[in-house]
C-alpha cells in the first residue's frame, strides 16, 4: 500500500496489538483535529517495568533517518539482556528531529520503564541534541558515547590529517605552509 495507508492504520493495529499485549503503551500525536498531520508517534511493547529489571542498566540510544517520501527519524532505545541479546525497548517515529521530539521520547522512555531517579548508562552517538537533553530528563544518568562512532571520528579525523599534511608537504609558499600547519594543530584527534 502507500505511505499515506501505512500512516492511517497506525491506530488500529496499535488497538490490535493491545487486545494481545494489555501492556503496550503507545502514543500517537497529530498537529490538530482539522487536518490529522502526523507528527508522532511512541511505543513499546510488553510489561515494561518488569522488563527493564531483567536487563543490564545500560541504555543506547540511536536514530536512523527514514527516507522516500515521508522524511523522519526513527529513535530507539534499546538494552542488552543477562544473557548478551539485543532487547529493543521503545521507537520514536517522528517528522523530524527535533529538541522537543527527543525529550518527549526520553520522558515517555523514562516513565514506561523506570522513572527518572533510577542511575544506569546511556550510550549515544554525540548527537549535540542527545547530549543536551540525556542530563535534563536523567540527571542520575551516566551519559557516554559509542565506541563505534568514536572509531569512525578518528579514522575520519586521522585520513583529514594524513591528506592536510600532504597539502603541507606540497606547498610553495611560506604562508600556505602555515595554514596548513595551523589546520593540523587545530585537529581533534578524536572528534571529541
Amino acid at each position: 500500500g502507500t505511505f499515506e495507508h501505512a500512516y492511517q492504520l497506525l491506530t488500529s493495529y496499535f488497538t490490535k496489538v493491545r487486545l494481545v499485549d494489555p501492556d503496550f503503551v503507545s502514543d500517537i500525536q497529530t498537529t490538530s483535529c482539522m487536518d490529522k498531520r502526523f507528527t508522532r508517534c511512541f511505543w513499546c511493547f510488553g510489561p515494561p517495568k518488569k522488563t527493564y529489571k531483567l536487563l543490564r542498566p545500560v541504555v543506547v540510544i540511536d536514530k536512523t533517518f527514514l527516507k522516500r517520501r515521508y522524511r523522519g527519524t526513527l529513535l530507539t532505545a534499546i538494552a542488552i539482556d543477562l544473557s548478551n541479546h539485543i532487547f529493543l525497548l521503545a521507537f520514536l517515529i517522528t517528522d523530524s528531529e527535533i529538541t522537543e521530539s527527543l525529550t518527549y521520547f526520553l520522558e515517555m522512555f523514562g516513565y514506561n520503564f523506570f522513572g527518572y531517579d533510577t542511575r544506569f548508562v546511556v550510550i549515544s552517538d554525540r548527537n549535540a541534541k542527545i547530549i543536551n537533553v540525556v542530563p535534563k530528563v536523567f540527571p542520575f544518568a551516566i551519559h557516554t558515547f559509542c565506541a563505534f562512532h568514536i572509531s569512525n571520528n578518528i579514522k575520519t579525523t586521522l585520513e583529514s590529517t594524513r591528506i592536510t599534511f600532504r597539502m603541507t608537504a606540497d606547498t610553495l609558499t611560506s604562508i600556505d605552509f602555515d595554514k596548513h600547519m595551523n589546520d593540523i594543530r587545530n585537529t581533534d584527534p578524536v572528534g571529541l
